[in-house]
């Protein structure tokens, strides 16, 4: 999944940019078998523009949120609730 994120994610509707950049933060914090991958994923995408209808456009950075969990030392974590 995280290959098909890093080709379709620019190409994506708005909502979905969203959730994919969610789901690489949440990978890479949360499961450590794909840590690494995640991170070079994050990397290669790199910053997401969101446009939004009527509020302004946010951009979202996997790769930074992800090196703020990992100085924090939150690495690995398993989250109560997941949500597919």
């Amino acid at each position: 999944m995280l290959d098909s994120v890093e080709n379709t994610i620019h190409d994506s509707p708005e909502r979905t940019k969203s959730a994919m950049n969610n789901f690489l933060y949440t990978v890479g914090i949360s499961y450590l078998p794909l840590h690494e991958k995640a991170v070079e994923t994050a990397k290669a995408v790199g910053i997401v523009e969101v446009k939004r209808d009527k509020k302004k456009s946010s951009l979202l950075n996997a790769y930074e949120s992800i090196q703020k969990e990992v100085d924090k030392g939150k690495i690995g974590f398993k989250r109560k609730h997941v949500r597919c």
